[in-house]
């Protein structure tokens, strides 16, 4: 686990060419009005250039060559055309899905209730044909700084540079990332021998400098005006033509800057998979599958990763003040919730701990006899090591009793914690402890934690000791085996002792410093030291290890200390619901012991089923051994095969003293709490055929921590909010609607169909929405205030069968756009257009396959009857 990529979040995309979206400056007195060439005024309006001085006045409907300074236009009437879903109190979102799903080429006089609006057209117009816009010049309000004239252009706008500024260009980055001169004017006071020289370093800086591709700019004419009118944003003026090609493959569409974007509800779902911790490429995939291949995807990697680090970046300057306050509301859903923290001489938080009730209990019922501290995981954005102490519950498993963040690894650090910690436990210690080996940690346990038994991480000490003597070792063949067995099977000190000295001897040790060290300090690491000591199935701190593996799948180290926390708490509701799980097949399902003796019957039914396991492994081993009295309350274990894993090829005795008392040399059950085989042996051979009462350890059985109780969950149709069902049923419904729009691409026919189908399925939303809101009308009062009702212009129906508006309206409604595809008679659907140009799409079916998983894709995300109506 400790290979996992943790995704280093990428940098935004640069563009030095990019304008911001909209100029917020006040512009020159003079401006342009409702000329009939307004490009004509473009320089006093901010950015035009002086070739468009001498143009002449345009008319209507007039399209001429762009090269011989005529202007393209397109005459629509100006009154505004509202569309039937909308005029009883349609919502914003709803009004840009649909002009959205409709982009049609603009005309002067179609009006818009906001200038988003009218952007959102013109973006969703241009990535029909292939082009990218962005937002040039505008104009306030003198008075009230209100926006009224706002210019959309194609992003080639701008003249492409000459030969000299390129030049220019390249010579300035050259200027500013070479230092040959500074380094000239500095080396006279360097040594002759210096040999790094100017030329190496000016290489190397180089080397980092990043590399930057910008638009190919053709001084592209196309453009739209929108004014402030009557509380309407109006087409003022607009150009269609222009002089360079389109991105024809709509799968290439998503790599034009304008249309980089990413929907609502898709950002949401990916919010939720960027919690998750999942990687970009893993996302990608995805949202691949939503919507059938990867080339429909209207977005790429890299606009996933800069969302990413846009999540990351959320409020980053309130991270502590925000995790302080998720503290204060889990402390109100859960009152013996417990949190705590500490500040330095600059007011600034430093340490942070943190233990639910659930782990506070356990902790002082039953887990405190052994701890798991490790502090080797660092995360978050500030670097901050974790201290996570983890205990083990009466299913052999992992259980976290809280979790720290500490600025440093200094012993005062260590003390505020383990003092915190206390604080939270009731003042009760842990038993047993375990760590790796750290003088500030091991100084500030034996100042706070004075009775617990401190020991240190055999792995990590071996692991240094094999750095330092695997060429040692290379050299004296069978040295390691013999280090190994007097390390590992030595069951007493005086044992280790005398076989350590023996070894030293023979092997001439004497004087090698890691073995002098690996002695001074063998009380801290050697098993014998620890035999009588509570330390189950462990002789490593690889369960807090195991828990930092874990926490790699969960967490991205630049993510902010709030988001750690949250995914602490999935971490730790996880390790509950396992710890259910294991609850419920000891509980509820039957396993057949392994062999026909009642005494593991007997271990079934007390332990759980994980520890009975265990047992059973150990109970497996008694055939191993020959029993030998030697007298009527001693019993010698001889092995009858050359070794026995892992109790080596020795022999051991046991002791009855009392009455149901039985001691091993082993020291298994002050170990791990579970008989060995050589006692169970024993009970074999007398006839005992249960386990005593003495030697049931109670925190290997259901009864471990009797008053934490599970609390009583919701009903089953209230356990997900209301927001994550939507965005669950967004996302079936994607996979479902992605289906539909495959077969709906594979020929005209089939689109027209599809087609069909969504006209009637937008007016049966359209119904459902009209009577939520009448039943919401009917449950308020008379005087609440009204919603105001959007109303977008020019928005078309091809429903031959949707109502129109009264002959006197004179409102502009079309039965189809001219780039939208329409049945024909004879069943083939019109070619779909590529724009203006007249060039018919070569991929037919592509395209319609992707118009159906747009159309999809905008509207059934919003309400429950959406999941009920795809299934019928």
């Amino acid at each position: 686990m400790s290979g996992i990529d943790l995704n280093v979040s990428p940098t935004e995309d640069d563009d030095i060419d990019m304008d911001p979206p909209f100029c917020t400056q006040a512009p020159p007195p003079e401006m342009v009005e409702e000329s009939p060439d307004p490009i004509g005024s473009e320089q006093e309006v901010g950015g035009g250039s002086n070739d468009h001085s001498n143009r002449g006045p345009h008319t209507n409907s007039a399209s001429h060559n762009v090269g011989n300074n005529s202007i393209p236009t397109t005459t629509m009437p100006t009154e505004s055309t509202t569309y039937p879903e909308f005029e009883d109190g349609e919502d914003d979102i709803a009004g840009m899905h649909e002009v959205l799903s409709t982009p049609t080429e603009p005309f002067i006089g179609m009006r818009f209730d906001t200038v988003e609006a009218a952007r959102v057209h013109y973006n969703a117009y241009a990535a029909k044909l292939g082009f990218s816009v962005k937002s040039h010049t505008s104009q306030r309000n003198r008075h009230t700084g209100t926006l009224e004239k706002q210019q959309f252009v194609c992003n080639k706008f701008r003249k492409p540079k000459t030969d000299e500024e390129l030049q220019r260009e390249r010579m300035n980055i050259i200027e500013e990332v070479s230092p040959v001169q500074m380094d000239e004017e500095n080396s006279e006071g360097h040594d002759e021998d210096d040999k790094s020289g100017p030329s190496k370093r000016s290489s190397s800086r180089l080397a980092v400098k990043r590399k930057r591709e910008t638009i190919k700019q053709t001084s592209c004419r196309a453009r739209m005006f929108v004014k402030l009118i009557n509380n309407k944003w109006e087409v003022t003026y607009f150009i269609a033509e222009h002089n360079h090609a389109m991105v024809d493959k709509p799968s290439l569409t998503k790599y034009l800057r304008s249309h980089r974007g990413i929907p609502p509800d898709e950002r949401e779902f990916l919010r939720c998979l960027h919690n998750c911790n999942l990687q970009t490429g893993r996302m990608m995939e995805i949202m691949s599958e939503f919507y059938g291949e990867d080339a429909f995807v209207p977005y790429g990697p890299k606009t996933i990763s800069n969302l990413r680090s846009e999540f990351r970046s959320e409020n980053k300057e309130y991270d502590i003040s925000e995790t302080l306050d998720y503290f204060k509301d889990l402390k109100q859903k859960d009152p013996d919730f417990f949190y705590d923290f500490s500040l330095d001489d600059e007011n600034r938080v430093e340490h942070i701990f943190w233990v639910d009730s659930v782990a506070r209990k356990a902790y002082e019922e039953s887990y405190h006899d052994c701890v798991s501290f490790d502090t080797t995981f660092l995360t978050n954005r500030f670097s901050m090591p974790f201290a996570p102490f983890v205990g083990i519950n009466r299913h052999g498993q992992s259980f976290m009793l809280g979790c720290g963040l500490i600025r440093d690894e200094k012993q005062e650090s260590f003390e505020w914690l383990f003092r915190t910690f206390l604080k939270a436990m009731h003042g009760r210690q842990p038993s047993n402890i375990i760590t790796d080996q750290d003088w500030a940690m091991r100084s500030a346990i034996k100042a706070i934690f004075p009775v617990t038994w401190h020991r240190n991480c055999r792995w990590h000490i071996m692991k240094k000791a094999n750095e330092k003597l695997g060429s040692f070792l290379g050299r004296r063949p069978g040295l390691a085996e013999e280090f190994n067995s007097c390390v590992d099977e030595s069951w007493t000190v005086e044992e280790f002792e005398a076989r350590w000295q023996e070894m030293v001897l023979k092997w001439e040790l004497a004087g090698n410093e890691t073995f002098d060290w690996l002695k001074k300090n063998a009380h801290t690491w050697v098993p014998c030291y620890f035999k009588d000591r509570f330390f189950p199935f462990l002789q490593s701190t690889q369960r807090s290890e195991g828990f930092n593996a874990v926490l790699k799948r969960y967490i991205h180290p630049h993510n902010s200390i709030k988001h750690f926390v949250q995914q602490y708490e999935k971490i730790q509701r996880k390790i509950l619901g396992v710890e259910g799980n294991n609850d419920y097949r000891t509980e509820q399902l039957e396993v057949v012991p392994q062999s026909t003796f009642p005494i593991e019957k007997h271990a079934l039914t007390v332990y759980t089923r994980d520890i009975y396991h265990r047992f059973k492994v150990e109970f497996e081993l008694i055939g191993r051994y020959n029993v030998q009295v030697l007298a009527p309350n001693m019993y010698y274990l001889v092995p009858n095969s050359e070794r026995c894993y892992p109790y080596g090829e020795r022999s051991y005795m046991v002791n009855a003293s009392g009455e149901n008392s039985y001691n091993c040399d082993c020291c298994k059950f002050q170990r791990d709490g579970l008989l060995c085989c050589h006692v169970l042996k024993v009970f074999t051979h007398i006839g005992i055929d249960r386990i005593p009462e003495r030697y049931i350890t109670k925190r290997w059985t259901q009864l471990a921590v009797e008053s934490v109780t599970m609390p009583t969950g919701p009903a089953l149709d209230e356990l997900m909010p209301e927001q994550s069902l939507q965005k669950l049923r967004y996302a079936n419904l994607c996979t479902s609607f992605v289906q539909v729009a495959k077969l709906g691409s594979e020929t005209e026919q089939a689109a027209a169909i599809a087609r069909r189908h969504i006209r009637e399925m937008k007016a049966e939303f359209v119904q459902l929405k009209k009577v939520r809101r009448k039943k919401a009308k009917s449950n308020t009062s008379t005087n609440a205030a009204q919603p105001t009702v959007p109303t977008y212009a020019h928005q078309h129906t091809s429903d031959p069968n949707a109502p129109h508006h009264t002959p006197g309206a004179n409102a502009h409604q079309h039965t189809a756009s001219r780039n939208a595809p329409q049945p024909t008679p004879s069943g083939n659907a019109h070619q779909q257009g590529a724009g203006n140009n007249g060039s018919s799409c070569p991929a037919a079916t592509s395209s319609s396959y992707r118009e159906a998983c747009s159309t999809f894709g905008s509207y059934y995300s919003s309400s429950k009857e959406c999941s009920a109506f795809a299934k019928n």
